[in-house]
């Protein structure tokens, strides 16, 4: 039985859709960062950092989203989401998850959390966001490219537990100039997974709409 450590909306998302693609129980802990659940006492001890997700299985605790996908994967090898060790498309896999998460998602945080960049002062902000939203534009049209001549996935016709991940991102850019559903391939991309039944069973656990 896996525990996850959830807030609506956040980076959880992605490993809560795998726990469901997998079918593999699971339960659900929600944590509200507003009620100060992520610094009490015990929950520091599960995630030092203080954020969400955090996945708990028996005596193991870890956190960071790509990396408890990443064990997931690993851990259910039968359900296919992530190319064996050793195959062809491993590596690009690797590619993908880490540039998500490294590259994709850093950015995506700058946006939402400006103050972490330029201080608490709003007067900046503006500035920061419309940064983050120029360096976020060549990112999405990189991805566009991919899925548009490679895809209908990040690996092809192979959908994958990158695929998850990079959904979860796409959302979190709703409220930009520029949202990835604006552009064509992403858009149908986007609309493919949230298709899934797994995806949209995330969604109506977390309460979103869209």
């Amino acid at each position: 039985m896996y525990r996850l450590y959830w807030t609506p909306g956040s980076a959880a998302m992605a490993p809560q859709a795998l726990l469901i693609e997998l079918g593999v129980p699971y339960e659900l802990q929600l944590v509200d960062p507003a009620k100060g659940d992520t610094r009490s006492p015990d929950y520091l001890k599960l995630n030092p950092h203080a954020r969400v997700p955090t996945l708990v299985e028996g005596e193991m605790v870890m956190y960071e989203a790509a990396a408890i996908m990443l064990y997931l994967c690993e851990r259910h090898p039968g359900a296919e989401l992530a190319p064996a060790p050793g195959t062809f498309q491993r590596p690009l896999f690797l590619q993908w998850m880490v540039y998500l998460t490294n590259t994709l998602q850093e950015e995506l945080s700058r946006w939402w959390h400006p103050e972490r960049s330029v201080g608490p002062d709003e007067r900046h902000h503006k500035l920061a966001l419309e940064m983050a939203e120029r360096n976020l534009d060549p990112m999405w049209r990189f991805l566009d490219d991919r899925l548009a001549r490679h895809g209908p996935y990040l690996l092809g016709d192979r959908f994958s537990a990158a695929d998850i991940y990079l959904a979860m991102l796409a959302r979190w850019s709703r409220n930009c100039a520029k949202p990835a559903a604006g552009f064509p391939a992403l858009g149908r991309f986007i609309a493919s997974v949230k298709s899934r039944p797994a995806y949209a069973r995330m969604l109506e656990q977390q309460g979103i709409a869209q």
